[in-house]
């Protein structure tokens, strides 16, 4: 995109399609004045009587300019002229995902972190799959907002590969405060309804992280649970059943997965960001050129 004499050109090395047209005009014009070479073939004074008859007919200079026309317009318009727009409305889903992620040394330590980390980002995959907004919150002993609601899943997907056991560094394992955390994402964000997963070994669960589950959904958000063992345990099972959510491992995901996908955006909301749009107007002037292009056309002979 570049600027030229106060306009904006997508694909500006069209331009130089005018000067050739400007030349091609400008050898027409010079063979305009011509008969096609008639005045050198025929006696001066017989060229009178051959127009008076039709015979033989000056043609009209603005004719010969109409290539050089027809091509400056087709130079201008695949040049691609635009005009931008900051008036249209933006749209953002309320129907959301939050990923908690249990990073505890419990977990990292674990042959299945890889997969943990793999089914975190299937979540977040599926997430953008759907147009709903996914938010990362990670902990051990304290949990942390590791990113923000988003619908850029190929930068959170690069985030969750980031993830090991240094990245919250504190000791300890505490599910109900990365619950508590994420409740809050959703209220700060005015979520309307949102799915919540958790992927974690069930260490630590107990009766507040139950609380924070219920909590969830009083707020219309469904708790769902990936475990790390090939078989989810008891306690992940209860969190899932407490929660409204659905049950998986992180090598069968697809439970939880197809649970997010499976809802469409139906929950919008007009945000208060302008989108810059640019309306290319070389469309209009390929339907400018159709005007030079017919008078181009071959016409009958007269008899």
């Amino acid at each position: 995109m570049t600027e030229i004499l106060g306009i904006l050109w997508l694909r500006p090395w069209w331009l130089v399609g005018v000067p050739l047209a400007l030349c091609i005009g400008l050898l027409l014009r010079r063979r305009a004045g011509s008969l096609g070479g008639w005045e050198q073939a025929i006696d001066p004074n017989l060229l009178p009587y051959l127009r008076a008859r039709g015979l033989v007919t000056q043609a009209s200079i603005h004719l010969f300019w109409l290539p050089a026309v027809l091509l400056a317009l087709i130079s201008i318009a695949l040049a691609g002229p635009m005009t931008e727009r900051r008036d249209q409305p933006t749209f953002r889903n309320l129907d959301a995902v939050i990923l908690v992620m249990d990073l505890s040394p419990s977990m990292t330590s674990q042959m299945q972190f890889a997969d943990s980390l793999t089914a975190a980002r299937l979540i977040a995959d599926a997430a953008a799959q759907a147009a709903r907004p996914v938010a990362l919150v990670v902990y051990a002993g304290e949990a942390y907002l590791a990113n923000p609601l988003t619908t850029d899943a190929r930068a959170l997907g690069g985030m969750i590969a980031l993830l090991n056991g240094e990245t919250v560094g504190t000791t300890g394992t505490r599910p109900a405060e990365a619950l508590q955390l994420g409740l809050k994402t959703l209220q700060a964000a005015d979520i309307l309804i949102a799915d919540v997963v958790l992927i974690s070994d069930g260490g630590g669960i107990g009766a507040d992280t139950l609380a924070a589950a219920r909590d969830l959904t009083d707020q219309t958000a469904n708790l769902s649970t990936l475990d790390t063992k090939g078989q989810p345990s008891p306690n992940m099972i209860e969190l899932a059943r407490v929660g409204g959510g659905s049950v998986g491992t992180v090598t069968d995901p697809f439970p939880v997965v197809e649970r997010i996908t499976a809802r469409p955006a139906e929950r919008l909301a007009q945000t208060d960001y302008a989108v810059l749009l640019h309306l290319d107007l070389g469309r209009y002037l390929l339907i400018a050129a159709l005007f030079p292009a017919a008078l181009l056309l071959p016409r009958g002979q007269r008899r």
